[in-house]
């Protein structure tokens, strides 16, 4: 490949991945890290936001302060950090190990530094290692700041908002300027700074312009980090409006190798296994293929949309995954209990260490290890006992997948029938809908007495005379107990409930 294609292509698609990881690896939930329903302060949505602060030349602007895109880096092979400058031993890539609970140790363990970053050990100046890393690291520093690290979940201290700052403030450099700012003097500093309380988080989000030359945001305003803030943000947006205009935006032919080629490098660095590559390759040569003509397409007009089935079709790591503090790393799958009253659920995981040990009530869920193994899995009024079949279900699941599966993508439901015998389905996590406010909910513990609810099969209102869940409808159960749990308490079926079933 063309040392320029490898350098456009790896810089695009550092920006596009870096944008991925940062919404949705952070562990913030399934919304993810900004809020997607609501406008930046600037009034763009996240992807102009971010398409405007963090495309290919944010990459191409921090190549050149960090080391005037290579041409400023020492001989020895064991001597730089790569063109983006991911320091190590120690600093950013420990970081990326996983060594504070955060990074994403899942592809970056096993990965040597030297060979994925020093500019004299791969192909181009190794710019596709160095540029990936640096997007990857743009997720682990704002998982820093942005309350993701083990200790710091569900954190509302100003210290752990840098997300809600970033979207919140009224500059129009705010993610660029900050980011630039924790690349250069480590993402703890920010803490000290426009985070550093409730007060000056409030007073900085307003301003509009200029925000690293308030004193109050930045106090140590000659330091080398506060000192070349503006760089990358001011490079950046020269070089994305020269983009603007074909006479001076980079354009070149790509063809399906220079592609196909690049994702074999990816790769080689061990990003990303085989298969996984595979997948990604075989949705991006679709599109390439209607795009493509005489063999080729255009790298400013028509590889974004190559790119994007790249994306989608590679695994999200989620922030340290795999690494000394994960616990959620593991491939898990739903188990439902379909059955009509609780059921305990005892598990292993894959290192054989228990994992799982808890009453699942009726219609609920919990999330189990699928290279793990059930312990127990028995009814609590011992009606069946169903552990062997359990495992021979989650068994045939496991045989359907490999490692481009993503965790709690699947499900297992578990069903006995009125003789005590254990069935089990498997297939794709597909979520029951959810049960509208004051309508009967089978999944739900109805701990004390007094609960009034409707039930959607007749519309009547029923309360419950002592603590119930799961079981049958309530309905059903007063036809067949007048006394029992539940009791009818409307003379008249709901208006509402009858109009919705018409």
């Amino acid at each position: 490949m063309i040392e320029h294609k490898l350098w456009a292509i790896a810089f695009a698609h550092a920006s596009a991945s870096s944008r991925v990881q940062m919404q949705y690896g952070l562990r913030k939930g399934e919304s993810g890290t900004f809020d997607l329903t609501k406008p930046f302060a600037t009034g763009e949505r996240f992807g102009d936001y971010f398409e405007r602060q963090m495309n290919p030349s944010y990459f191409v602007s921090k190549g050149l302060q960090e080391s005037s895109l290579g041409k400023d880096l020492p001989a020895g092979v064991d001597e730089d950090d790569g063109v983006l400058q991911i320091e190590y031993p120690g600093s950013a890539w420990a970081e990326l190990q996983g060594v504070v609970g955060g990074g994403f140790p899942l592809p970056y363990k096993d990965l040597e530094p030297q060979t994925v970053l020093s500019s004299h050990s791969g192909p181009a100046r190794n710019i596709l290692g160095s540029s990936i890393s640096s997007g990857f690291y743009n997720g682990s520093a704002l998982a820093i700041v942005s309350g993701s690290l083990p200790w710091s979940q569900g954190s509302d201290s100003s210290q752990d908002s840098m997300h809600l700052f970033i979207q919140r403030s009224n500059d129009a450099d705010a993610l660029s300027m900050l980011m630039s700012f924790m690349y250069n003097r480590g993402p703890y500093a920010a803490k000290d700074q426009v985070l550093r309380t409730q007060a000056i988080f409030d007073h900085c989000v307003a301003i509009e312009e200029d925000l690293e030359d308030d004193w109050t945001c930045f106090q140590k305003q000659n330091d080398f980090g506060a000192r070349y803030i503006r760089q990358i943000p001011d490079v950046t947006n020269t070089l994305t409006l020269a983009a603007k205009h074909a006479a001076t935006s980079y354009d070149s032919d790509l063809s399906w190798s220079d592609i196909s080629n690049y994702l074999d490098v990816l790769e080689a660095y061990g990003f990303y296994s085989p298969a996984v590559t595979e997948k990604a390759k075989s949705a991006a040569q679709l599109t390439f293929n209607t795009l493509s003509s005489s063999g080729v397409i255009s790298y400013r007009s028509d590889f974004g949309k190559v790119l994007e089935q790249i994306i989608v079709n590679l695994p999200i790591y989620e922030l340290g995954e795999g690494g000394p503090y994960d616990e959620l790393g593991k491939k898990q799958v739903y188990f439902y209990n379909e059955y009509s009253g609780t059921s305990l659920v005892v598990t292993s995981n894959e290192a054989g260490q228990a994992d799982i040990n808890e009453f699942v009530l009726a219609k609920n869920r919990v999330a189990i290890d699928i290279n793990g193994a059930f312990i127990q899995l028995k009814t609590s009024d011992n009606v069946a006992d169903c552990t062997q079949q359990a495992n021979t279900a989650l068994q045939l699941l496991k045989a359907t997948i490999d490692d481009t599966y993503i965790s709690l993508s699947a499900q297992i439901t578990s069903k006995i029938n009125e003789s005590g015998e254990c069935t089990f389905e498997s297939g794709p996590h597909t979520p029951p809908l959810p049960v509208k406010d004051g309508y009967w909910d089978s999944s739900k513990l109805y701990n004390d007495a007094g609960n009034i609810v409707i039930d959607g099969i007749d519309c009547f209102e029923y309360t419950n005379a002592w603590y119930v869940v799961g079981g049958l409808s309530p309905s059903k159960a007063y036809s067949s107990d007048e006394w029992g749990a539940w009791r009818q308490s409307s003379a008249l079926p709901n208006s509402t409930c009858l109009s919705d079933k018409e």
